[in-house]
């Protein structure tokens, strides 16, 4: 028996070709808007009722939600990944100009502008940041640039996350690059 849910909230179904879906042991899934107004899909609910309960909290979160930040976040996830970045440097103050402000402001500028500027925030996903840094591999960027390059972007969508920009956290389950330095090794004078 489905149960109804008030106009608004979302759906739930499961995404088998049982004969009986309601008796098969296959999990809901639950389909919804998210607060800035995109549709998502999470599956994995055992029984109706569970699907149910996310649902309900789900639609309660984005009622607790005022339009007017609601709107802010829309917003902000509609900039580009260039102009949070132009905006975001300026707040880090614990970065020292001389050193690591010149090294993030050359990673924003050579490597995160250039492949990721024109992308709006909220359409940065995990497998978009996967993309870029297999786009830095492939250009023949080193692994050690790599993280540095990694940890500069990072912060930045983390910043854009937590301000309500994107619905989910585009850092998440993405596997940072490894970098191990090789053993250096000095010639002796005997040679």
């Amino acid at each position: 028996m489905a149960r109804q849910l008030a106009r608004g909230m979302g759906s739930f179904f499961k995404q088998c070709g049982c004969s009986r879906p309601t008796r098969c042991l296959h999990p809901y899934t639950i389909r919804f808007r998210d607060a800035l107004g995109k549709q998502r899909e999470e599956a994995g609910y055992d029984t109706q009722d569970d699907a149910i309960e996310r649902l309900t909290q789900i639609y309660a979160e984005k009622k607790k939600t005022a339009p007017s930040v609601a709107e802010a976040r829309r917003e902000l996830g509609q900039q580009t990944v260039a102009e949070y970045a132009k905006q975001w440097r300026p707040r880090q103050r614990r970065m020292t100009e001389y050193s690591t402000g010149w090294h993030v402001d050359s990673s924003i500028n050579v490597h995160i502008v250039p492949r990721l500027g024109s992308r709006k925030l909220n359409s940065v996903t995990p497998i978009v940041v996967e993309r870029f840094l297999d786009e830095l591999e492939a250009d023949g960027v080193g692994r050690g640039n790599q993280v540095n390059i990694f940890r500069t972007l990072k912060p930045i969508l983390w910043d854009a996350y937590g301000k309500g920009a994107m619905a989910d956290d585009p850092g998440k389950e993405v596997q940072e690059p490894e970098y191990v330095r090789q053993k250096v090794v000095i010639p002796s004078l005997a040679c």
